[in-house]
């Protein structure tokens, strides 16, 4: 399956702040991390996380998760599946240090969520980030 990957102007604009070095570093990582979601065991998951249980109305699940690049940074995403043009949309959020994480994290799910009536709304914590 395709994999297409769009970028926010918040995640461009968070990435200008590092240099060619770690922007290349960065990148190589992302998409080290996106090829494991076409691959067969799908083990991208096990280099992200939820860091809200959130539960939409409709029976819709949250695509949001924060992946860990190294040991500061990490990217909030959503994965989205689109059966009708056969490939997988990641959007890009944020690229924030860990300390941060869970603040992004919030943030965008609020922004995305706006028009869902949010069920279950609790933060977990998750030590990773």
């Amino acid at each position: 399956m395709d994999i297409l990957i769009e970028s926010t102007k918040d995640f461009e604009k968070d990435l200008e702040q590092f240099t060619d070095t770690e922007k290349f570093r960065i990148i190589k990582e992302m998409n080290r991390n996106f090829e494991l979601i076409s691959s067969e065991n799908n083990s991208f998951y096990e280099h992200s996380e939820q860091l809200r249980n959130i539960k939409l109305n409709h029976d819709y699940d949250s695509t949001i998760y924060c992946l860990k690049i190294n040991e500061q940074q990490r990217i909030i995403l959503t994965i989205d599946d689109d059966p009708i043009f056969g490939c997988i949309l990641i959007t890009l959020f944020r690229i924030v240090n860990h300390e941060n994480a869970q603040k992004a994290y919030n943030a965008v799910a609020e922004m995305i969520y706006q028009d869902f009536t949010v069920e279950e709304n609790q933060d977990i914590e998750i030590p990773c980030c």
